[in-house]
């Protein structure tokens, strides 16, 4: 059951970060660290759905705690990300090597928050 929970968990990362499901409005507030609402709205999309998830898997509480934590690191991470490219212009250029070591640590970040959320379960 914890590799189902993984991959689930997993595809709501990606759904909710890759695809359509991430609005314009969205993706420019986390691009900038700013304005925190719309950045507030997309932490509360990966956990809105990784709740629903969760409920296959644990109790209402345990699913809502993991809810709650999984909104409270998305947000922070997405903001700090943001932030460093604004205090850090070359962040922001693909064509540089430190924008993917970025994109990369930020990604780590959210995969970390998932294993800990699935470890707290097993």
């Amino acid at each position: 059951m914890l590799i189902e929970l993984f991959i689930l968990l997993f595809i709501c990362h990606f759904l909710c970060d890759f695809t359509p499901l991430s609005t314009a409005w969205m993706l420019k507030a986390k691009q900038a660290g700013k304005p925190l609402l719309p950045i507030l709205a997309h932490a509360g999309m990966h956990a809105g759905t990784m709740f629903i998830v969760l409920l296959f898997f644990t109790n209402l509480l345990i699913a809502f705690k993991l809810g709650c934590f999984q909104l409270l690191t998305h947000f922070i991470i997405d903001v700090w990300k943001g932030r460093m490219n604004n205090w850090f212009p070359i962040f922001r250029d693909s064509t540089k090597k430190l924008y993917w070591i970025i994109f990369g640590f930020d990604q780590f970040l959210h995969q970390l928050v998932i294993v800990l959320m699935a470890s707290y379960l097993f």
